[in-house]
């Protein structure tokens, strides 16, 4: 399944720690598309998805990332 989340009216951490309880739910090739504000820092999600077993595709020019889950 695909699912949004739209976090660029937050700032930092509230977006990084709105993705990991986000990935906690997500199962094996589901996709994220996390929308983030200029502020957010693409490498702590890059991090993250290290972290939780993800595939990580940053687009920072539309400041978005695509994250997916890999079975593990």
């Amino acid at each position: 399944m695909e699912y949004q989340l739209d976090t660029r009216h937050y700032r930092c951490p509230l977006p990084l720690l709105m993705t990991k309880k986000a990935l906690v739910n997500l199962t094996a090739n589901d996709e994220l598309t996390v929308l983030l504000s200029t502020e957010s820092t693409i490498e702590e999600f890059r991090l993250l998805c290290e972290k939780s077993h993800c595939t990580f595709e940053a687009d920072e020019q539309n400041h978005q990332l695509k994250i997916r889950k890999i079975c593990k």
